[in-house]
């Protein structure tokens, strides 16, 4: 007769647990407290008492080819990094599949598990169930508890005095379900493992302010690998297990945090822990360091106690807090166990930690309860199939006394090398502590008759990922699909990224030493042409000088307009059309007519120190990518610092402007604006225009067939405020700009799915760039300019294989044929996390919309509720009468600025271009020129010029960009920059700075081209530039270091030595190649 087991739990553990009873001939029956399977990884809205809860979003950290069961591989078009109900979906289809429910009884509560007075010679246990208020009793020959260890919230309250009296909400992680309750508050989120993470990111996107509290910091990996492989599938081979184990933890641990260290750098950013890597679980967030750096989460020391309002921390700092969620854990215990077993503060002893040692019989085991630094499903199901085996007698336990030798090693291994804790009681390394269940089975992979027998798979199992199909290879339970599961799993992990075709190209050749020669001697040349003087190409003139400019709009141009006019002593008027200065970056609920529109998260893709005015430093504690309020609160103090406002005339809109009946002798307007219903008409010597392009929506509908008949709604980008109105819809996002990305990202969150929808793909860059510094900071250097003007294609080959060991473009469907350089680039840090979760999934351009769908490209057809046109934007000038023509969004201005047929040069627009870089810096440069030329200080071309090389740039665009109505006003930023800096005298001499201040002159080269590098000479000299450009490095540091103590001592942005030491170098091979030229 077959012996029965009881399975207390009808979760992961539980269903493998069923699956192996069956396959040793054993009789399961798993008692299951609620209505249905999956345990922790079912949603439910309302946690259940002594169940596990999860929150709605949660997506698991292990990839789905390294957490499946070793015999059912989870299906190839699953994502690889799965959402809870895909987890379930699972489940599903493997209790369907080994026909597991039956032997459930669902809603059946265990309420006493005790020993049958036989037990020393029978083993069994006597179990009391509930179910709809009845009590039952049972006799079961072996017990098997899989209940877990989330189940009881670890809320200690008393570590936190006044907690009481706090007068907000508090919560433990357990309760937590979704963001929309903490909408523009203020929260603190205490605990930095997994769940703490997930929620302070999650709650960043809706909350006014998140703080994320820790007492020690933490080591942070990524879901996304290298090239965009699940981090997993790459640590966890047996080939660095081997190394780890011949080096040492501590050599490990070295290599591990110098590469974590070299994603963003945990000193910066307030995480770095006293301990090292493998002495603590590690933590996995994606989108942590993008949401510091842009000062949506702010680290800070744990909490020393709270007010009735704030919080304050350990550094003495106050916040005031509306809502605290304790991320701190969880305990567990069994009350069904009578006297069984014995939990301590999280520790229980447990041989392997499975069976309690001291009974008579081994007829009691616990699955899953333990914490691997890899997936838990796995050992569960391995531990079950040990168990079962040891229940039906075909494997042996040791001796109690070496059980308990075991128990007490391990104890001791853990305590001295984990950080003492209550998650550090069942932690386990996953290969080892796999391998040494499958030793007790016999199922452990032998290497050596694999590289005899099978090289192939041999080669596999030992460089590849440790799957658990390896387990299923030989012995007990071995599968006839393992080997075939174990050379296919690259497939599987590669499929559901695949959602677009990309034509692979062949990787550029290695550059040959010759070439690298010729290229080193070209690289001094121009570095030697690049530091000697040059002079702008215009003249003074004794024109009388323009006395009332006319600006149009208030934004971020329309600001550094009024400014620079003040400056050359001309008298603005400013007419902004609505009632806020701001332009394109004040965030209104509805959209204005007229004006630009933004959602309500938008953050800047430009770092403050490559984005700020260049005579006006943002605040070193503003966070580096600033959050549109933030960049309105810098306005407003920009504004105030040199009093803007009283030259600004709201709610003023320009209706007309006409060149005056003497505008070939005088260069005036004769401007007509509307305000409060009256029309009034003024005359000016010269406009600025600066309404920027982002206000008139391009909404492309004949291009996509259908849309007229579709049932969902649809929007463009610029009406998205939020995505309140998308929980639980299917959405396509069209176009892969920022705003696209970002929105398909942002939806996400809600969205049940979010299709991609993309032409030509797009390269996509990291707003945090190495060691955690700003890309921007960090690339747009005057030193990588020289290289690129000089080795255009060896750059670009260099930056494209750099973003593909980041996320292999092609793998993820998003490659383009065109060059990094060839398209505007898209900035987005957590595209690669949806994508590989498969919350966003790319596809190709729509072909056609039906009533209820939408059909791609590629054939494919998705149910869909919205659309959200990210088609980008349109401009046009009506209040100009015939002054300038625009077609296509194309417009003939010199140098993107001035109209090369008026008679008078007294017309410019400003900030009316595409930048690779921030726009701020430009906008402000150009009106410097402007208003010296409006001044008379200097002077344009001859009109033949000045149109032949309008033509000269519009061909070059046009042989370098994809055609696209965005790439019409491109440009490059450095050389943009140092081509207006010439027409105004202002370009940094290098030569000189190199013999006069050879500190700032390295800083200048090697250190990011910040806007201050343009008041160092010349008209509009800041006397405060040097200084501000030697402690940039500074104000980018600062905002991450959020603690009042242990800040990093500040460090200039390269090695001054090395600098020292390669601009002498520098300097004498370039005297060398004068010295020997002809």
């Amino acid at each position: 007769m077959a012996k029965k087991v009881a399975i207390i739990g009808g979760g992961s553990s539980g269903l493998c647990a069923i699956k192996a009873c069956l396959q040793e001939g054993l009789e399961p029956v798993c008692f299951e407290r609620t209505r249905d399977i999956g345990g922790l990884w079912r949603f439910e809205e309302h946690p259940e008492e002594g169940r596990a809860s999860i929150y709605r979003s949660v997506i698991i950290n292990t990839s789905k080819e390294m957490m499946c069961f070793s015999d059912f591989p989870i299906p190839e078009d699953f994502p690889n990094y799965m959402h809870n109900s895909k987890i379930m979906e699972y489940f599903r289809m493997y209790a369907q599949r080994f026909d597991l429910l039956r032997h459930i009884r669902f809603r059946t509560s265990v309420c006493r598990v005790a020993k049958h007075p036989d037990f020393a010679a029978t083993g069994q246990w006597e179990v009391v169930t509930e179910s709809e208020g009845k009590q039952e009793v049972d006799v079961f020959d072996a017990v098997l508890v899989c209940t877990g260890h989330h189940t009881e919230a670890h809320l200690p309250l008393s570590s936190f005095p006044g907690i009481e009296k706090f007068k907000g909400r508090y919560l433990h992680s357990r309760d937590y379900k979704d963001p929309q309750d903490f909408t523009d508050k203020r929260v603190v989120v205490i605990g930095i493992g997994n769940s703490g993470l997930d929620l302070a990111v999650e709650i960043s996107q809706m909350a006014k302010q998140v703080f994320l509290s820790t007492r020690r910091g933490a080591w942070i990996l990524n879901r996304v690998g290298d090239q965009g492989y699940p981090i997993d599938t790459i640590l966890t081979t047996r080939m660095k297990i081997f190394l780890t184990t011949l080096l040492g933890l501590s050599v490990a641990s070295d290599y591990a945090e110098k590469q974590m260290n070299a994603r963003f750098d945990h000193s910066h950013y307030g995480l770095k822990p006293k301990h090292r890597m493998f002495d603590q679980h590690p933590s996995i967030n994606d989108d942590l360091p993008n949401r510091i750096i842009s000062g949506k989460v702010l680290v800070k020391p744990n909490v020393q106690e709270f007010t009735e309002t704030s919080a304050i921390f350990d550094d003495g700092t106050r916040e005031d807090i509306d809502a605290v969620v304790f991320a701190t854990g969880y305990s567990f215990f069994f009350p069904f166990l009578e006297g069984c077993v014995k939990v301590v503060e999280n520790q229980i002893p447990l041989y392997k930690f499975m069976f309690p040692p001291d009974l008579e019989k081994p007829t009691l085991a616990f699955i899953g309860l333990i914490q691997p630094l890899g997936a838990i499903m796995p050992i569960s199901e391995l531990q079950c199939r040990w168990a079962t085996r040891v229940f039906k007698g075909l494997n042996k336990l040791p001796k109690r006394h070496d059980m308990e030798a075991d128990i007490k090693q391990k104890r001791e291994a853990m305590a001295k090398r984990y950080v003492k804790s209550q998650r550090h009681t069942i932690q386990v390394d996953y290969i080892p502590y796999m391998d040494e269940l499958a030793c007790q089975v016999g199922v452990k992979p032998n290497l050596l008759t694999l590289f005899l027998t099978d090289p192939k798979l041999a080669l596999e199992v030992l460089f590849g990922p440790c799957t658990p199909y390896q387990y299923r290879l030989r012995g007990p339970g071995k599968w006839p699909g393992a080997r075939e599961a174990i050379l296919t799993q690259q497939h599987r992990i590669i499929k559901p990224l695949q959602t677009r075709h990309v034509e692979e190209h062949p990787s550029a050749p290695t550059v040959p030493l010759v070439f690298k020669l010729v290229g080193a001697v070209a690289v001094l040349a121009v570095v030697f042409a690049y530091l000697l003087p040059r002079h702008p190409c215009h003249h003074h003139t004794a024109d009388m000088a323009a006395q009332r400019v006319a600006i149009i709009g208030a934004g971020v141009s329309g600001l550094c307009a009024l400014k620079c006019c003040l400056d050359e002593g001309l008298v603005p008027v400013c007419f902004e059309r609505s009632g806020d200065i701001g332009g394109l970056w004040r965030f209104e609920e509805h959209p204005e007519e007229g004006r630009a529109s933004i959602y309500r998260s938008v953050i800047i893709n430009a770092s403050k120190e490559m984005m700020c005015f260049s005579d006006f430093p943002i605040p070193e504690d503003f966070p580096n990518y600033m959050h549109n309020s933030k960049i309105m609160e810098y306005f407003r103090m920009y504004a105030q610092r040199f009093d803007l406002l009283r030259h600004i005339r709201f709610r003023t809109s320009v209706c007309r402007m006409a060149k005056r009946p003497d505008f070939a002798a005088t260069g005036q307007w004769e401007v007509v604006t509307e305000s409060e219903g009256k029309q009034e008409v003024d005359v000016f010597d010269a406009v600025l225009v600066c309404t920027g392009h982002h206000t008139e929506a391009h909404l492309p509908l004949s291009s996509f067939p259908g849309l007229e008949k579709f049932q969902g709604w649809y929007l463009h980008s610029r009406d998205y405020k939020g995505l309140q109105s998308f929980w639980g819809k299917r959405v396509v996002v069209v176009g892969t700009g920022n705003s696209g990305i970002d929105i398909a990202v942002e939806l996400s969150q809600a969205a049940k799915q979010v299709f991609l929808s993309t032409r030509r793909g797009t390269w996509v860059l990291h707003r945090v760039a190495d060691g955690g510094y700003p890309f921007d900071y960090t690339y747009l250097t005057r030193f990588i300019q020289i290289l690129y003007s000089l080795l255009p294609q060896v750059i670009s080959f260099l930056l494209r294989r750099k973003l593909n060991a980041r996320l292999n473009h092609a793998l993820y469907g998003l490659q383009p044929q065109h060059g990094v350089f060839d398209q505007h680039p898209t900035v987005n840090d957590n595209l690669p996390n949806c994508i590989i979760s498969g919350k966003v999934l790319v596809k190709p351009n729509v072909q056609e919309f039906t009533e209820t769908s939408a059909i791609f490209d590629d054939g494919t057809r998705e149910d869909i509720d919205a659309v959200v046109f990210a088609t980008g934007y349109s401009f046009s000038f009506p209040f100009l009468e015939g002054c300038v023509k625009v077609v296509e969004n194309q417009i003939s201005l010199y140098k993107f600025m001035f109209p090369p047929d008026l008679e008078k040069p007294t017309l410019a627009f400003i900030g009316l271009i595409q930048p690779l870089g921030p726009i701020m810096p430009i906008s402000e440069l150009q009106c410097r020129w402007a208003t010296r030329v409006f001044k008379g200080l200097l002077d344009l071309p001859p009109s033949a010029n000045m149109l032949a090389e309008i033509m000269q740039t519009k061909e070059e665009m046009a042989k370098r960009y994809v055609k696209s109505q965005r790439h019409t006003i491109q440009v490059d930023y450095i050389p943009y920059m140092d081509e207006l800096a010439r027409q105004v005298g202002v370009k940094p001499n290098l030569l000189t700075l190199f013999l006069t201040d050879p500190k700032l002159a390295l800083e200048v080269l090697f250190g990011p081209c910040t806007p201050y590098q343009y008041r160092l000479q010349g008209p509009g000299k800041w006397l405060g530039a040097r200084q501000a450009i030697l402690t940039q490095q500074q104000r980018v540091v600062r905002p991450l270091q959020t603690t009042a103590k242990d800040r990093p001592p500040h460090s200039s942005t390269m090695s001054h030595i090395f600098k020292v030491f390669f601009s002498i170098g520098l300097i004498v091979a370039t005297l060398v190649y004068v010295s020997f030229s002809p």
